[in-house]
């Protein structure tokens, strides 16, 4: 039997959403109470796509707000049947396993949504010069492993992975919604960017619905819609990457993407030395530096995706890489063995941070 959701109808309080698998939160401020609204504010969580999904709504009533919940729950799910690399009747395994035996002889078909999240997926291998790539399948599986046996992979082993990666091995045809996969073995992963990608659609349904003020989140990643009544924008926190437990910052948008990447919560470690799950495919192993990266961008699927690039171009060349993509900002920290902190920022970062007096690192702005 399907348990029914039970939202927090809360019009006059600060709401804190603590996104715990990555260093970010949310804080969706409330209107004053001096100004009337005809809208509630509803909260809704639930466990999805190995993360925890969660939803502000602000809509007339419980039961619009309700049935809106609803249909995101639902969009979600249709996607992570789309997507998700760990079911294996997914549309994404079932297109891998096309090449078990080797490369596809000829395009197929596949899903408009599929078909968009490959469009994005190679527009940013594209901008990102390969950095962020979703052939690391391989690599992906074998990172698992890592995690789970706190060995790393024989080197026959990450040699075969590392042959079967590479991003120019997917072809699409934009005339018919088809794909090819260009050699064997290949397994994709879209881990760095779904999440983003599932928040920006279910943004998008929640307007057709007539709920533009809501806000979707998913870990680091969040996409938002209008702003809540009575103000002009969400704020975001962002958490140190050196003290989880504290802010440093907050970032005011609205229609926009947030996303936070760092190995906070999930890395591994191998006789002393510490593996992230962002894996480098030059290496074929997960990040050994400490890095922090929080991003801003038109759309969550671009904020989400280039968090996870710059983790892996590093500091400089990952804030010109993000300074050339229209309306997109970041910073980035730095950890190095003593705990200090080095920031970097891109340009247009301040237009998204919130003023206050601060005392942390002074950020470095590329030139």
């Amino acid at each position: 039997m399907k348990s029914r959701m039970k939202p927090q109808n809360c019009p006059n309080l600060a709401l804190l959403l603590v996104f715990v698998t990555l260093p970010l939160r949310c804080l969706a401020q409330t209107a004053p109470a001096s100004q009337s609204t005809d809208l509630q504010e509803f909260q809704y969580t639930q466990p999805k796509m190995g993360t925890i999904f969660q939803l502000l709504i602000w809509a007339p009533n419980q039961q619009q707000a309700d049935d809106a919940a609803e249909a995101a729950w639902a969009r979600i799910d249709g996607l992570n049947k789309t997507l998700s690399d760990y079911d294996p009747e997914s549309e994404l395994n079932r297109l891998s396993r096309l090449t078990d035996h080797g490369p596809m002889t000829e395009p197929i078909t596949i899903s408009d949504a599929f078909y968009l999240m490959l469009q994005h997926s190679i527009e940013a291998a594209r901008l990102s010069d390969g950095a962020f790539d979703i052939t690391v399948g391989p690599l992906s599986r074998l990172q698992r492993q890592t995690r789970k046996t706190g060995k790393l992979p024989a080197p026959a082993e990450l040699k075969d992975a590392m042959s079967r990666i590479g991003w120019r091995n997917i072809r699409l045809d934009p005339s018919a919604h088809r794909v090819q996969l260009l050699h064997e073995r290949m397994q994709l992963d879209v881990g760095g960017i779904a999440k983003g990608f599932t928040s920006d659609l279910v943004i998008k349904l929640l307007r057709e619905r007539g709920i533009p003020r809501a806000l979707c989140g998913a870990a680091g990643d969040i996409a938002t819609g209008d702003a809540p009544p009575g103000r002009e924008d969400w704020r975001i926190a962002i958490q140190s990457l050196k003290n989880p437990d504290q802010t440093s910052d907050y970032l005011r948008v609205h229609d926009y993407g947030v996303s936070t990447s760092g190995d906070t919560y999930r890395s591994a470690v191998v006789d002393g030395k510490r593996y992230s799950h962002i894996i480098d495919s030059r290496t074929g192993l997960g990040l050994t530096s400490r890095i922090g990266v929080s991003t801003v961008a038109p759309q969550a699927v671009i904020a989400d995706w280039t968090a996870t690039a710059i983790s892996i171009l590093g500091p400089e060349k990952g804030i010109a890489m993000i300074d050339k993509i229209p309306g997109a900002a970041a910073r980035v920290i730095t950890l190095d063995d003593r705990g200090n902190e080095k920031v970097f920022e891109s340009k247009r970062l301040t237009e998204f941070l919130v003023p206050h007096p601060t005392t942390a690192p002074t950020p470095q702005h590329a030139p």
